[in-house]
């Protein structure tokens, strides 16, 4: 195993050794400034207070909403027991850190066992410097888990797919798919969908296979699948015997929609999901679709090795099969639940860039009078160093106004914070349950009192009680009444026994 990565490294020239090492520092660079410098989310802080500190009990039982991603959770814990001086911020996201650091240099090594060194530095490069993947890489939640266990099946599928596999590697190949996905699932439940993508992958590329060996290996697919469903029931037993495994499987953030209103929705969903994924609202869908449309071309006609077009078919029916499924389903799920989607896309255009340069290649042979025009290999390998560094420098710049804004909200909610605690209130009502989040993490942060909170959604017909209560609202749309304190986000009004609570 050590010698098929350390391999692909041997291979490389030293002009690609300095651009791959670079790349790696770049993504290295990229995930740490994300892990100490992008606030922590609303999901980042009620996993650690409903769930890490209360205790691996309750993380492994205790399943009220789909917020509680087990193993993550679990590992969390791990931190904070054997740290409980550390801070929130570092209990959550360093392991996932840690683990997203470390396959960097093994991904890029697997990926170029099937790839051109242009094409893989070019596919990964784009992924590994966008946001939404440098973000979920470090943030402590189950996403960084979930692709590290995408990954491990997508390189156990490729070499499931080898024609000619020997039966030691083969049966180390099923031990890591089958293991990569039962993990996959506990970190997260949605990652279901790249464990369709590899199945049907597996499915698809046995059934092509020699007629005397494709019923061991469906059979063999088969138990594989059996053993997966098994392994993530048992681990999630405790969850079904605790909260029911209605809690589990009823997920309201990819909940069904009946059809009339799945159908109003699915299309500027569909919009904001490729715009979140890729960045430019209407050219990113643009995109998605015509690399939906042009990919199984090049791939069927495209002059490209075996181990290259068994791993673009692999990766575009992860680009392709959430879409029916989401259909079939009418559910909407997360872009944060589509990370090897989006490394799929990438990887797809790097292949079809070199699809494109092969053909247009071809096309200047034939012409009299003309030759193939390369270039030197320095000119091209600065070309591609060019536009990893427009795209990776454009794209983080973007997101640095979408880190200020986060920065700035819990700045004013820390400064709201500090003035509710010199009050003497009796009861705090709040309409945003996320302030309600916040201010408690805070108290639990520091080792405080929490604060007497109350959220107005949980008692709609609530009326305050004794005078001088108070509640807080966003910034926007306040009613015409004296407000105690203000910033930027926040607005703290004064409510009496004859005020009604204030609910938009």
């Amino acid at each position: 195993m050590a010698t098929a990565l350390v391999r692909p490294w041997q291979r490389l020239r030293p002009a690609q050794r300095r651009v791959a090492l670079g790349l790696l520092l770049a993504a290295v660079a990229v995930r740490v400034y994300y892990a100490g410098y992008y606030p922590l989310s609303l999901d980042e802080i009620a996993s650690y207070d409903y769930w890490v500190l209360p205790g691996a009990a309750v993380t492994a039982s205790y399943y009220p909403f789909p917020n509680n991603h087990v193993l993550p959770n679990l590992l969390v814990g791990l931190v904070h027991t054997l740290a409980p001086a550390a801070p929130p911020q570092l209990a959550l996201r360093l392991l996932p850190t840690l683990l997203g650091l470390l396959t960097l240099p093994v991904v890029y090594a697997l990926l170029l066992r099937h790839l051109r060194f242009g094409v893989a530095t070019l596919g990964l490069g784009l992924y590994w410097l966008s946001p939404l993947a440098a973000y979920y890489a470090v943030a402590g939640r189950g996403y960084a888990w979930t692709l590290v266990a995408a990954l491990a099946g997508l390189f156990a599928t490729l070499e499931l797919l080898r024609p000619a596999g020997r039966r030691p590697v083969r049966q180390l190949a099923w031990a890591v798919f089958g293991l990569s996905g039962a993990l996959g699932l506990y970190a997260v439940p949605t990652h279901v969908y790249a464990l369709l993508g590899l199945g049907l992958a597996l499915l698809v590329g046995f059934g092509r296979g020699p007629a005397r060996a494709r019923p061991v290996r469906l059979v063999h697919l088969a138990v594989a699948t059996l053993g997966i469903a098994l392994v993530a029931g048992v681990l999630y037993a405790p969850i079904g015997a605790v909260s029911g495994w209605p809690a589990l499987l009823a997920n309201p953030y990819v909940a069904r929609q009946a059809w009339p209103e799945f159908r109003l929705v699915v299309g500027p969903f569909l919009v904001g999901t490729a715009t979140e994924l890729l960045g430019q609202r209407g050219l990113s869908a643009a995109a998605y679709g015509l690399l939906l449309l042009v990919g199984p071309v090049a791939l069927w006609r495209g002059q490209l090795p075996a181990p290259a077009r068994r791993l673009g078919w692999v990766l575009y029916a992860q680009l392709l099969l959430w879409l029916p499924l989401s259909v079939a389903q009418h559910v909407l799920p997360p872009a944060r639940t589509l990370l090897l989607v989006l490394l799929a896309f990438f990887l797809l255009l790097a292949l079809l860039a070199q699809v494109g340069w092969a053909y247009w290649q071809g096309i200047i042979a034939e012409k009299p009078g003309l030759r193939t025009v390369t270039g030197p290999p320095g000119l091209r390998l600065g070309v591609l160093v060019l536009v990893l560094g427009a795209y990776g420098g454009y794209r983080l710049h973007r997101e640095q106004a979408v880190i200020s804004v986060h920065t700035r909200q819990q700045a004013a909610l820390r400064e709201a914070y500090a003035w509710l605690r010199t009050q003497p209130l009796r009861r705090v009502w709040v309409e945003p349950r996320a302030y309600a989040l916040f201010w408690q993490h805070y108290a639990l942060s520091a080792g405080q009192r929490p604060l007497p909170l109350r959220v107005v959604y949980d008692v709609p017909a609530a009326r305050p009680g004794p005078r001088g209560e108070v509640e807080a609202l966003p910034a926007g749309s306040l009613p015409a009444v004296p407000v105690r304190y203000r910033n930027e986000l926040v607005r703290i009004i004064p409510v009496s026994p004859t005020q009604p609570l204030i609910q938009y």
